[in-house]
């Protein structure tokens, strides 16, 4: 209910009495006297509703539309170990954490992945997944609700690579930020996917056409400090650190992979 002239509501309310009872000047004296006080107590709760609307709410307000549509800031989560290996160059999103000698690695199927919990502070970032989920508990499975929902988190640019044989693929076509990857395993968990359907996520952007990236794709356009082993960068003799060229890779290929949103 919003704001409304205190007049608007007692007189309201006075409609509703039966019509042989309207010549009691008395009772229509006394039903007015309490729709007044109805009405101080509307008004301090009227713009409430304001305070609660998914675009624009912050904080606590967020914070309680999230329980509101059974999806919390905080959520469980793989507490994955890390396992012995040599890690190549670009770590893609979701890959299990590669250390070297002396690190505290295991190796790879030999210690049990354990369960940790992960809070979404930041509120456009919770929003979106929210938006999402606003997709999800009205069951709006459709390919075009599912894409409005995908990019509600990512952007404009990400799609639906390709659905099938109960499973679909995703891609956002651009880097996740740092907070994106930490939360990869709860996005799905916000997305409209029809029972029974399992999700694959594209994070490469190699391919032949506009807006893909090819071979030699510029990556460090200023260089990088050239470093010894031990991780010292190497200067010069006044101090100034030996940079290399401008540098340029390969941009990933795409590769299907299963982020797993409810398992380890």
């Amino acid at each position: 209910m919003g704001c409304i002239d205190q007049d608007t509501f007692v007189e309201a309310g006075v409609d509703h009495v039966l019509t042989q009872y309207r010549e009691s000047a008395k009772l229509l004296h006394m039903i007015r006297t309490y729709l007044r006080q109805v009405w101080q107590a509307q008004q301090a709760i009227c713009d409430l509703p304001s305070f609660f609307d998914l675009n624009t709410a912050t904080g606590d307000q967020l914070s309680i539309i999230g329980k509101w549509m059974g999806f919390p800031r905080c959520h469980c989560v793989c507490d994955v170990q890390p396992v012995f290996g040599f890690a190549c160059d670009v770590q893609l999103p979701g890959a299990r954490p590669i250390v070297g000698f002396c690190e505290g690695g295991v190796w790879l199927n030999c210690g049990e992945d354990g369960v940790s919990e992960i809070c979404i502070t930041d509120d456009e970032v919770y929003r979106s997944l929210l938006i999402a989920r606003s997709y999800q508990f009205q069951a709006r499975y459709s390919w075009a609700d599912l894409t409005d929902a995908l990019q509600a988190i990512f952007g404009p640019q990400a799609r639906i690579m390709d659905a099938g044989h109960g499973q679909v693929v995703f891609a956002p076509f651009r880097a996740l930020t740092d907070l994106e990857t930490a939360i990869l395993q709860v996005i799905p968990r916000a997305l409209p996917i029809a029972p029974g359907i399992s999700t694959r996520w594209h994070f490469g952007t190699f391919e032949f056409g506009a807006g893909w990236g090819g071979f030699c794709e510029e990556w460090e356009p200023n260089g990088l400090p050239l470093m010894t082993e031990d991780g010292i960068s190497l200067v010069t003799e006044d101090g100034q650190e030996i940079m290399t060229g401008p540098l340029f890779r390969d941009a990933d290929w795409l590769c299907r992979q299963d982020i797993k949103p409810y398992s380890c």
